[in-house]
């Protein structure tokens, strides 16, 4: 389980980044979604074998399977945009809300620090 939470600089509306993520998120487990005009997200199902074990970890359902998700969200912020990201395990539960389940990966925000910079950002710390 991963998570990333980078954000960066766009001197314009990151479209490019809107685009990438799209066209990445076209995997037949994998639905892309832009919840409201400022925020996308891309939501995975994973493997039977770990989606077991998080639904047995995080005390889950299996009426509604856990998801990963990437979401950027985006926002003006002079002199240009400023984009988050937040990547988590979304554990539907038996009841209440989802759990979000969110564990540090350096890795993983170096990989999107270098897609923010191959899309016109600069990754802030």
């Amino acid at each position: 389980m991963v998570a990333s939470n980078a954000k960066a600089r766009f001197a314009s509306y990151p479209d490019s980044l809107v685009a990438a993520l799209e066209s990445a998120c076209e995997g037949p487990a994998q639905t892309f979604l832009r919840p409201t005009q400022d925020s996308i997200e891309c939501r995975e199902y994973l493997p039977p074998e770990p989606t077991a074990a998080i639904i047995l970890s995080y005390d889950g359902t299996t009426t509604d399977l856990p998801q990963l998700v990437i979401r950027f969200q985006t926002r003006k912020d002079a002199p240009g945009f400023l984009v988050e990201n937040d990547v988590y395990l979304n554990v539907p539960q038996k009841s209440g809300a989802p759990l979000h389940v969110r564990q540090q990966d350096p890795r993983l925000n170096r990989v999107v620090n270098a897609l923010y910079q191959r899309s016109g950002g600069v990754p802030e710390p």
